[in-house]
């Protein structure tokens, strides 16, 4: 019986919540709990702290070697016209690559989160003993104050910002956007690590006042099977030392449900997955139409941000349509992968929102969206005009009606749906007032109303009724809006 199934499941814990560690959240929820927990809808900002040759190739031009990692760039510019000089270079692209027109279309096409990569030489010489970068650390002096410059101009804009720590000591991965060429191997190395860990807890300690830092992202695009999870354990037990609130976000590996598993029962922690369909050998096989179905049936939860992706697919999966159906079909693509990521995860952030020279087509966030391939949330400009109270008592009667159908001469406690319907509603407008925003990080929120509920109201086997009344009164409220 639904019934007994639903009692069950408190009933296990002695009628309390099952998750452990919760947030304690406010009663009306905050500024800061509103950037950390709503939905992120972004891009990343790639080549402006971490130097991809193809995003920046002006910092690339002195290096004639095939290494395009930023430690070849920023060692050529060096030997070439000294440290100084490249500091001025380095700090001339940091102060320009994003100005106030870029700021101004993130506002006006409402983006309301950036991911921000970075390589753990930028926050200076401290972290960079015993690696390449301790030879060109005089670059770097100024770039952490100027990365922290970034968060404070977003958060001006009302723009979050997710700290990315994408180049880590060693390489998560053999790919040279870690800062080196022929990497992967940070996971091997118990002194890397340690850097690392170093690295995680200085930042945390950086930005624990900055109301607009969303998470603290630990490291990009571990390698498959790197076994990530000590590393992960060492690093967010020092930043919760610091800041108890913080987000964390831990790669996973290409291994999605692995650490699905991992993070569950984790509040706080989420996981960054990636999601290209353009190199793989299945990929290439599919024709733009399979791939656009697929993406509305990806495999997602509150549990996970989408920390890149694009439209780009491969030329053998266009070579399978006509020219004139491509940008017809780019569209449904973008739109698909924005309504699937829009629904089933935490936020998304696009790879990426501009490059240095030129257009970037299917991996260029503007282009995307000025074109009309990639949507962004209309605003509706819609107010609340009810404080839920009568919604309320309308599903009040609905949920009475049905149940006490369904217990027979089981005594149930509906009070504790109208408390969580409009416990839902509250939340719901108050995310909806900052920029028409929506709760992101839908389980961990839920969760800890529940337990503020229970703390308040004592446990039962009932529980499940405030839980169906919280997801009653948030959809409630935003069909009120939209």
């Amino acid at each position: 019986m639904v019934l007994d199934k639903l009692k069950a499941k408190f009933e296990k814990s002695g009628g309390t919540p099952l998750i452990h560690d919760l947030p304690s959240l406010s009663t009306l929820a905050s500024r800061r709990e509103i950037f950390k927990y709503r939905l992120h809808v972004g891009t990343n900002i790639g080549g402006w702290f971490l130097l991809e040759k193809w995003l920046a190739p002006s910092l690339h031009l002195s290096n004639k070697s095939s290494d395009d990692s930023e430690f070849a760039a920023v060692s050529s510019s060096m030997k070439s016209v000294g440290v100084e000089r490249t500091m001025s270079k380095w700090n001339q692209h940091y102060d320009s690559f994003i100005n106030d027109e870029d700021w101004n279309w993130l506002v006006r096409n409402h983006v309301n989160a950036i991911r921000v990569p970075l390589g753990y030489y930028v926050l200076g010489r401290d972290f960079v003993k015993g690696t390449p970068f301790d030879k060109v650390a005089g670059v770097y002096e100024q770039a952490w104050r100027k990365y922290k410059g970034m968060i404070e101009i977003a958060r001006s804009h009302d723009i979050g910002v997710l700290v990315d720590l994408h180049g880590v000591p060693g390489g998560a991965n053999p790919d040279s956007h870690s800062g080196v060429s022929g990497g992967g191997k940070f996971f091997t190395s118990s002194s890397h690590v340690s850097l690392a860990v170093e690295c995680v807890a200085f930042i945390a300690q950086e930005v624990k006042d900055y109301e607009n830092v969303i998470g603290i992202q630990i490291v990009n695009e571990a390698s498959y099977g790197a076994g990530a999870e000590k590393y992960y354990m060492q690093a967010s037990k020092r930043i919760r030392e610091i800041d108890p609130t913080q987000c964390i976000v831990i790669s996973d590996a290409w291994d999605r449900g692995r650490y699905a598993e991992f993070v569950k029962d984790k509040p706080g922690m989420l996981v960054d997955t990636h999601i290209y369909k353009c190199f793989s050998d299945a990929d290439r096989r599919q024709a733009p139409n399979q791939l656009i179905a697929a993406a509305g049936q990806e495999w997602l939860d509150p549990t996970m941000i989408v920390g890149e992706f694009s439209c780009t697919l491969d030329t053998s999966t266009w070579n399978r349509v006509s020219n004139s159906d491509r940008a017809r079909l780019r569209a449904e693509y973008g739109y698909a992968q924005f309504n699937s990521f829009a629904h089933k995860s935490a936020g998304f952030f696009f790879w990426t929102y501009k490059f240095e020279e030129g257009s970037g087509g299917e991996w260029d966030f503007r282009e995307m969206v000025n074109s009309r391939c990639f949507p962004v949330y209309n605003r509706t400009q819609r107010k609340a005009t009810s404080n839920g109270e009568q919604e309320a008592a309308k599903a009040m009667q609905s949920h009475t009606a049905y149940w006490d159908g369904q217990a027979k001469h089981d005594k149930m406690e509906h009070w504790r749906y109208q408390d969580g319907f409009l416990t839902g509603w509250q939340d719901a407008a108050q995310f909806w007032a900052v920029d028409e925003s929506k709760i992101g990080q839908r389980i961990t929120w839920k969760n800890a109303r529940l337990q503020q509920h229970v703390q308040e109201k004592g446990g039962s086997s009932y529980l499940w009724e405030f839980e169906h009344g919280f997801a009653a009164g948030v959809e409630a409220f935003l069909q009120s809006v939209l």
